[in-house]
């Protein structure tokens, strides 16, 4: 028989493997696994489980609505060669069928322990992209980003397929006919998967996933919300209907992202004024969410260790001694990051943007720069002291996105320098004090602007904490030692780095790189990015 590994990809739509297998005329078997390797990593948790079980149910039903039958999925628990040992005893498998990933350390160690087992029995492995990621591909190798290129082009010239049993014979009902039934767990529970403690729970106010419900965003973002895009996506308070809302469904292959920039595109071609430059502005991003990924797939090794290490010798624990200690306010490392992942800082925007991430999972892309800003400049914390917690709070994380998008923001790539003022960023993205409010409850009786600066109100704010330290103090320091650093690192210079006290960027080193970063950011005449950063910056 044949196996269909369902990973990231609980849908009908644009999905190979199961068109593949529906036309091949021999049995075949979906099938999905809750691997306890997996579910240790430290990214996961239960919003992340009980997400992904609503698109396994969307999907028993939408192939119930089909077949007129029930139990289409088999589930397992347990690693994945031996499950696949247990279903090949019983019945021999002769091709394994699934989706490209790319993951983490331990997906990719699963992988690689699947691609020896498969080896090993004589089972045709049979992995398709659903992504333009190209594999194989090398940093180091300038013309990279040119190859990845072409791949872009040719994958989103492939349409869609939205019904994967058009090239069955019979249709669904027989290709369904022909499923392999062996018996399965059902949908496992967070509570039930032995999730570390604390990991299991849920987010009450997160979106829900499956496939219907990420075709139903689609449209409604094509037809109604769209047009809104390009000027509501940078506040928390506009970008909750601005924003197309997709990427959880994306994360986890409840929708293809062909599929969506398809429709975008389409969309675009056939409408005007705001409405075009949302739609383009959107198709940009989804490039970026797209050569982001390539390049964790050429850097895996980005999860756990920096791009540009020059500030490395300032790290003690997870803290980064940009400067003198007292900056930090007698503070000590557990009690940022634990006020940190609390919403406890004392800074109105920070506070009420994880608060808001706690109980719903999502946060539009500014907020999510703002927090890494605010954990790296401010609290002087190693991006890798956050980047577990935020992974559990996004509940679109995808590793192809998340340790690039860190290492972005925390300045370890080496020629990016994106401190955010937290205080700045509130009275320009929730100048009344809206968002603030609504998630911060204990400024809820602070009106309008007045919630942006809890500490000039005195004891209307009671039970708020005191901000945990001097944003502008933090942030000057952070930025005069990375600044420092990363020139250093660019010099190719020999020896020590310099002392993290050196003097910050002269102004015209600095207004150069401010004017190489908008060049990077530009865009072309034909409206698609130039990516200089990721063809420049490839060997770094």
């Amino acid at each position: 028989m044949e196996v269909v590994w369902l990973k990231r990809d609980a849908r009908l739509g644009d999905h190979r493997p199961l068109a593949l297998a529906a036309s091949s005329g021999r049995p075949f078997l979906l099938l999905y696994l809750y691997e306890p390797d997996q579910l240790a990593h430290e990214s996961v948790h239960g919003s992340h489980v009980a997400f992904v079980n609503e698109g396994l149910r969307d999907l028993e039903d939408r192939l119930g609505a089909l077949s007129g039958g029930a139990e289409h999925i088999t589930t397992r628990r347990g690693e994945a060669t031996q499950v696949l040992s247990e279903l090949h005893a019983a019945r021999p498998i002769v091709r394994l069928l699934s989706h490209e990933e790319t993951g983490h350390g331990a997906s990719y160690a699963r992988d690689r322990r699947v691609a020896r087992w498969c080896a090993s029995r004589g089972v045709e492995w049979l992995q398709l992209p659903q992504s333009t990621v190209v594999r194989g591909l090398s940093a180091a190798d300038e013309s990279w980003y040119e190859t990845w290129r072409r791949r872009l082009e040719a994958f989103l010239q492939v349409e869609a397929e939205e019904d994967p049993f058009a090239g069955a014979a019979g249709g669904a009902k027989q290709a369904l006919g022909r499923l392999a039934r062996p018996g399965g767990l059902g949908l496992l529970a967070p509570a039930a998967l032995g999730l570390a403690p604390g990991r299991a729970g849920d987010r009450p106010a997160r979106q829900r996933g499956g496939e219907s419900r990420a075709l139903e965003l689609l449209w409604s973002f094509l037809k109604e919300r769209g047009e809104n895009y390009s000027g509501g996506i940078s506040s928390p308070n506009s970008a909750w209907t601005a924003c197309s809302r997709l990427s959880p469904y994306l994360a986890w292959g409840h929708i293809s992202i062909r599929t969506v920039w398809q429709a975008i595109e389409g969309r675009r071609l056939t409408c005007k004024g705001k409405w075009a430059k949302s739609m383009q502005a959107l198709v940009v991003r989804l490039q970026w969410r797209c050569v982001y990924s390539q390049r964790f797939e050429m850097r895996c090794w980005m999860e756990h260790r920096s791009i540009c290490a020059a500030w490395e010798h300032l790290r003690q624990g997870r803290t980064f001694m940009f400067g003198d200690a007292a900056l930090l306010g007698g503070t000590t490392e557990e009690e940022r990051v634990s006020a940190f992942e609390q919403g406890r800082t004392g800074y109105p925007l920070v506070d009420a943007c994880m608060r808001c991430l706690l109980s719903t999972g999502w946060l539009n892309f500014r907020m999510r720069c703002m927090l890494v800003s605010f954990a790296v400049y401010n609290l002087w914390l190693d991006w890798r002291a956050v980047a577990g917690h935020l992974a559990r709070a996004f509940l679109d994380f995808e590793p192809g996105i998340h340790y690039p998008q860190l290492q972005m923001q925390a300045a370890t790539t080496g020629v990016d320098l994106r401190c955010y003022s937290v205080t700045k960023q509130a009275q320009e993205q929730d100048p009344k004090g809206e968002f603030i409010r609504k998630h911060v409850k204990e400024l809820a009786g602070l009106p309008g602007a007045a919630a942006l600066t809890p500490w000039k109100a005195g004891g209307a704010a009671a039970g708020y904490p005191q901000r945990i330290v001097d944003e502008a103090k933090t942030a000057k320091a952070s930025k005069t030692a990375i600044a420092a650093l990363q020139q250093w690192s660019a010099s190719g210079a020999a020896g020590a780095p310099p002392s993290h006290f050196a003097a910050p960027l002269t102004t015209a080193a600095a207004a150069r790189r401010g004017r190489k970063r908008a060049a990077e950011d530009a865009e072309k005449p034909d409206g698609q990015l130039t990516l200089a950063w990721a063809a420049g910056a490839a060997a770094a």
